[in-house]
C-alpha cells in the first residue's frame, strides 16, 4: 500500500527503485510531504472554485504578523491550565 501511494503521487517512484535504494524512514517521510502536498493543492482549488462561483475571496496573510496567536482567544480555553512560577503574571 505504502509503494502504491508513493507511485500514484512520484511518477519516479517506481517499486523497484524504492525497494532497492530507499529506507522506510525515508518512504513515511516522502509519503508525509506528498500528502501535505496534496492537502496544500486541494485547498487552493477548492478556494479557487468557491471564489468562481460568486463567493468571498479569501486574503492571506503574508509576513511575520500572518502567524501571530489570538492570546485572548489562547487565554480563554487554556488560562486555568497555564503553570506560571510563584509569582508569576499571565
Amino acid at each position: 500500500m505504502l509503494i502504491a501511494q508513493l507511485g500514484a503521487i512520484y511518477a519516479w517512484a517506481r517499486p523497484d527503485y524504492l525497494l532497492d535504494h530507499m529506507s522506510i524512514d525515508e518512504l513515511y517521510m516522502y509519503l508525509d510531504y506528498g500528502l501535505e502536498f496534496e492537502e496544500y493543492r486541494a485547498s487552493l482549488i477548492v478556494g479557487k472554485l468557491n471564489e468562481s462561483m460568486g463567493g468571498k475571496r479569501q486574503t492571506r496573510k503574508k509576513g511575520p504578523e500572518s502567524d501571530s496567536p489570538d492570546k485572548a482567544e489562547f487565554y480563554k480555553h487554556y488560562g486555568d491550565k497555564i503553570k506560571l512560577p510563584e509569582g508569576g503574571e499571565t
